[in-house]
């Protein structure tokens, strides 16, 4: 491969590097070898999975090393290389690209669903595990602020008090495979116009085994947080109702609500922990405390504000 190699401003949780037009490289530390390999035979093994079952969309393509390896850990780092996906990110800001994305997941959830019953995988349990763990973890630490947000003990501190009352019933939801960070920047769209459909999804650092729900909510806290549109309890509800009509499921607004603010709760302290070590991802850290004080207000008061 003789392309040169551009670094981009692409990802938070790793390097990325344009390769030619064809092909992206990742960079990351090499204290997540396991974890990221992981990923990687979680992720060629669906990519195989939807070619055979001739599914419409499509996920990263890993370029496997001339030794076999998806994954190669070498000067410190794991490198790993993906072929390009052709497609658009939608635009936050677009209120009618809300609903294909909706529609998309509905279907990508029912191929996650499909894929689970026949294809052993090793994914880790997500957020309706997680949430209990870590407000336990405020109870039994000796907390020492993590950032320089004032209320920060106090957002966390409110946050489990919150959910404490709601995570009997999210936790009895049932589970499958879900990507763990639906939004608009981790899927494509098909470049015909119209109609728009969803053409591939990115990003499965996040992939977990979690109730639908917090995919659903995942997209409601885009909405709440980066896209600047109004009559956002409308809009959302949207959300919701849509991926319910396209899914053939029930999902209770309170769920959608627990599930926003459960994630950014485990996304504070997924990112603690991380921080410790992690060389990239450092500018996240000043933003933790913002993303929970903002879906806290909403699901407490049915108001928010963007940070």
């Amino acid at each position: 491969m003789s392309a040169p190699a551009i670094r981009t401003h692409l990802g938070v949780s790793r390097a990325t590097w344009r390769v030619g037009r064809l092909h992206w490289l990742s960079q990351a530390e090499h204290v997540r070898l396991a974890e990221l390999s992981r990923q990687a035979n979680f992720l060629f093994d669906l990519n195989r999975y939807l070619r055979d079952e001739h599914f419409s969309v499509s996920v990263p393509e890993i370029v496997v090393s001339h030794i076999g390896a998806l994954v190669v850990a070498d000067a410190g780092y794991v490198w790993c290389l993906t072929r390009d996906l052709p497609g658009f990110h939608p635009d936050v800001a677009d209120p009618s690209m809300y609903r294909t994305l909706m529609q998309g997941l509905a279907r990508f959830h029912g191929m996650l669903g499909a894929y689970s019953k026949c294809q052993p995988s090793n994914v880790h349990d997500g957020i309706c595990v997680k949430t209990r763990q870590n407000i336990a973890r405020l109870a039994e630490e000796n907390f020492v602020a993590f950032s320089s947000d004032s209320r920060e003990k106090e957002l966390l501190q409110q946050s489990g008090a919150w959910l404490v009352a709601r995570l009997d019933r999210f936790e009895r939801l049932p589970r499958q495979i879900v990507h763990g960070d639906w939004t608009p920047r981790n899927v494509l769209f098909n470049r015909a116009n119209p109609p728009k459909r969803l053409s591939a999804v990115l990003d499965f650092e996040s992939v977990a085994w979690d109730p639908v729900c917090v995919d659903v909510a995942n997209t409601c806290s885009t909405l709440l947080m980066w896209s600047g549109l109004d009559r956002l309890d409308e809009r959302i509800s949207k959300v919701v109702d849509t991926y319910i009509r396209w899914a053939g499921v029930h999902l209770e607004p309170f769920d959608i609500h627990t599930a926003m603010l459960a994630h950014w709760l485990c996304h504070y302290w997924h990112w603690r922990d991380r921080l410790q070590s992690a060389e990239f991802g450092r500018e996240v850290k000043e933003r933790l405390c913002l993303r929970i004080s903002s879906v806290l207000s909403y699901v407490s008061t049915g108001t928010a504000y963007s940070k």
